[in-house]
C-alpha cells in the first residue's frame, strides 16, 4: 500500500510546488504593480496640490496688483492713502493666512508699504524698520519682467536683515511689476509665501515605515529630505555637498537624463519622481497687458517619492512566506488524501471480493422478502376476511340472544353477553388498526401538493357529527399547505385529531387547535388539546404498539394508531414528538 501512496504523492506534490511558484511569481508582480501604481498616483496628486498652491498665489497677487486702493496711492502719496493701502494690506495678511510678508517696493529696492504675519499676529511694518532690499536676488529678477509677468523665486530659507531667520522660515517669493495709468514703472507687489504649509501638506502624503516623499531643487538640493538636517543645505556653506546626487547618485542621474516623469528601481529602493512644469499655465489669460502666452516660470522643482528596498522586501518575504506555507499545507493534504486513496483502493479491492457475496445473498433476501411480502398481503387477507366473518357472528348473534331471550336470561347472562359483545367489537376495531398499520408499512409515499387545512377541517366536521351533544372549542390556521401523500395524511390527522377529541372528553369546552410553529429551525404542525395529558416520564411509549398511557376503560382505544403516524411521518423523512403535562392538555408536533 506504501509504495501506491508514493506513485500517487509524488507528482501531486510536483504540481503543488510549480502552482505555487507560479503563484507566488504572479503575486509578487501584482504586489509590486500595486506600489508602483500608488506611489505614481502620490507623486501626482503632491505636484497637483504643490501647482494649485502657486495658481492661489498667482491670483492673489494679480488681485493686490489691480487693486484700486494702490492705484490711489499711486496717484496720492498722502498719509491717508498710505493708512488706506497698508490697512488693507494688514486684512490681507490676517484674512488669508499663507503669507508672512506683503510688501510695496519701489524701483530702488526701498520697502515703502510692508505688513508682516508675524506668526498669527499680524502688523504693519513702518518708519526705519522699513528695508531696503535692492541687493535682493528677487527684487533684481522683478526689475526686468515686462507688464503682466509674474517672477516666481526659488524655494529657500526667509532672510532679514542679512540672517537666516530662526527657527527657519521656508519661503516662496512671487512678485509683479506695478504701472502708473501711463504705463511707467512705479515699483513692485512681493509675496512671501509661507512655504512650511506645503511641505507640511507633502509630508503628509507620506506613508508611515513605507515610502518617503521629498522635494528637490534643480541642483538637487533637499527642500524636503530624508532628514531635516539635509534639507536647505545650500543656504549653508559648510553643507553645500550635502545633495541627493550625493546621497543616491544613480537616482540623480536617472533623473537629470529622465522626462518629466519616471520610475525606476535602484539599489534604495524603487524611486518614483514627477518634475514640476517650467512655466504654470493657466494664470495669465485675463491679466491686462500680459503678453500673449507668456505664464510665470517655475524653478526646477521635483517631488520624488522613495519605497525603501528593506519595504519591498519585507512584502516580498510575506508573500513568500505565504507560498512556502500554502505549498506545505497543500503537500500535507496530497500525502494525506493519496494515504486515504491508497487505503481506499485496497478496501475496494477487498470489497470487490465481498460484493459478490454480499449480491448473492441480497438476491436470496430479496427472494426471501418477496416471499414475506407475499405471505403479509396473504395474512392481511385472511384477518380481514377469515377472521372478521366469525367476530361479525359473535356479535350478531349474542346481539340476537340478547333481543329475543333477555326474558329468559337472568341479570348475570345478559351481562355477560354485553361482554362477549363488546371484547368481540374491540377485537374488530384491534384487526381494523393492524390492518391499516401493514398497509402503511408496505405503501410508497406519492407527494402532492396536500391542503391540510381543509383536510383538518373535515376531519373535525366527522367528529363533532358523530357526537353532536360535546362543546369543543376547535381553531385550524388557514392556508396549511404541505408536499405529501395526501391519503396517508388523512390517517395521520385522523389520529392525532381524533385523540385530541377523545382526550378532551372531560372538558368542557375541549379546546383543539391545528396550526404550524414558524419559530423553529424546520417548519413544525402540531396539534394541541387541552385534554388529559400524560406524565412525560413514559413519553418514550407513544409510539410503540399496543402501548396506553391511559386506562381502556376512560379512553378507549387499541394502542396502535400512534404507531402507524410515526411510520407515516418517518416515510415522509420527518419525525414527530409530543410535549404534556398530566390534566393540563398534550401537543403533538410534526416535521414532513
Amino acid at each position: 500500500m506504501l509504495w501506491r501512496a508514493a506513485l500517487i504523492f509524488l507528482p501531486l506534490a510536483l504540481v503543488a510546488v510549480a502552482i505555487m511558484l507560479l503563484l507566488y511569481r504572479a503575486q509578487s508582480e501584482a504586489s509590486l504593480g500595486a506600489v508602483q501604481t500608488a506611489e505614481q498616483k502620490n507623486t501626482e496628486i503632491a505636484q497637483q496640490r504643490f501647482i494649485a498652491t502657486l495658481t492661489t498665489v498667482v491670483s492673489d497677487l494679480r488681485f493686490l496688483a489691480q487693486d484700486p486702493t494702490l492705484r490711489r496711492w499711486l496717484a496720492d502719496d498722502n498719509p491717508v492713502t498710505r493708512a488706506d493701502l497698508g490697512n488693507e494690506y494688514l486684512a490681507f495678511v490676517a484674512t488669508k493666512g499663507l503669507y508672512d510678508k506683503v510688501r510695496f517696493i519701489d524701483l530702488t529696492g526701498r520697502e515703502r508699504i510692508r505688513a508682516n504675519w508675524n506668526k498669527g499676529d499680524p502688523r504693519l511694518v513702518t518708519g526705519d524698520e522699513l528695508q531696503d532690499k535692492g541687493i535682493r536676488y528677487f527684487v533684481r529678477e522683478t526689475l526686468k519682467l515686462r507688464p503682466g509677468q509674474i517672477y516666481v523665486s526659488p524655494f529657500d530659507l526667509n532672510v532679514d536683515n542679512g540672517e537666516i531667520e530662526q527657527p527657519i522660515n521656508p519661503t516662496l517669493r512671487l512678485s509683479t511689476m506695478v504701472y502708473d495709468p501711463a504705463g511707467l514703472p512705479r515699483g513692485m507687489i512681493v509675496l512671501n509665501y509661507l512655504g512650511q504649509r506645503i511641505l507640511d501638506r507633502i509630508t503628509a502624503m507620506s506613508t508611515a515605515g513605507r515610502d518617503r516623499l521629498w522635494l528637490v531643487n534643480d541642483k538637487g538640493y533637499w527642500l524636503l529630505g530624508p532628514r531635516p538636517e539635509l534639507e536647505w543645505s545650500f543656504m549653508f556653506p559648510d553643507r553645500e555637498q550635502e545633495t541627493l546626487g550625493a546621497l543616491y547618485p544613480y537616482a540623480w542621474e536617472r533623473m537629470q537624463g529622465g522626462a518629466g516623469a519616471g520610475q525606476f528601481m535602484g539599489e534604495a529602493g524603487l524611486f518614483t519622481y514627477v518634475k514640476l512644469p517650467p512655466v504654470l499655465s493657466g494664470t495669465m489669460a485675463d491679466v491686462p497687458g500680459a503678453p500673449e502666452g507668456v505664464a510665470p516660470a517655475l524653478p526646477g522643482w521635483t517631488l520624488l517619492a522613495l519605497v525603501p528596498r528593506s519595504v519591498i522586501d519585507a512584502d516580498l518575504a510575506t508573500l513568500k512566506q505565504r507560498s512556502i506555507t500554502a505549498a506545505l499545507v497543500l503537500m500535507l493534504l496530497f500525502a494525506i488524501g493519496s494515504g486515504f486513496l491508497a487505503l481506499y483502493w485496497e478496501e475496494r479491492r477487498r470489497a470487490e471480493v465481498q460484493t459478490k457475496a454480499l449480491n448473492e445473498r441480497l438476491a436470496r433476501d430479496n427472494a426471501e422478502l418477496d416471499a414475506v411480502n407475499t405471505e403479509l398481503e396473504a395474512f392481511s387477507y385472511s384477518v380481514s376476511h377469515d377472521l372478521r366473518a366469525p367476530l361479525r357472528a359473535i356479535d350478531g348473534f349474542s346481539k340476537a340472544l340478547q333481543e329475543d331471550y333477555a326474558d329468559r336470561l337472568d341479570a348475570a347472562g345478559v351481562g355477560y353477553l354485553q361482554r362477549v359483545r363488546q371484547a368481540a367489537q374491540r377485537m374488530g376495531l384491534l384487526i381494523d388498526d393492524l390492518l391499516q398499520l401493514a398497509r402503511v408499512t408496505r405503501s410508497e409515499v406519492a407527494r402532492e401538493e396536500v391542503d391540510l387545512t381543509d383536510m383538518a377541517g373535515k376531519v373535525m366536521q366527522e367528529l363533532e357529527r358523530m357526537a353532536p351533544e360535546r362543546r369543543v372549542q376547535s381553531r385550524i390556521t388557514p392556508g396549511l399547505v404541505a408536499r405529501a401523500d395526501g391519503r396517508l395524511m388523512r390517517v395521520v390527522l385522523d389520529n392525532l385529531l381524533g385523540n385530541a377529541w377523545k382526550f378532551t372528553a372531560g372538558r368542557d369546552p375541549g379546546q383543539i387547535e391545528f396550526g404550524v410553529d414558524n419559530g423553529r429551525t424546520e417548519r413544525t404542525f402540531y396539534v394541541r388539546d387541552n385534554g388529559a395529558g400524560f406524565d412525560m416520564a413514559y413519553a418514550g411509549k407513544l409510539f410503540g404498539a399496543f402501548q396506553r398511557l391511559h386506562d381502556a376503560k376512560e379512553f378507549p382505544g387499541t394502542g396502535v394508531g400512534l404507531a402507524t403516524v410515526q411510520r407515516i411521518i418517518r416515510k415522509h423523512g420527518g419525525r414527530i414528538w409530543a410535549e404534556a403535562k398530566p390534566n393540563e392538555g398534550a401537543a403533538f408536533y410534526f416535521t414532513l
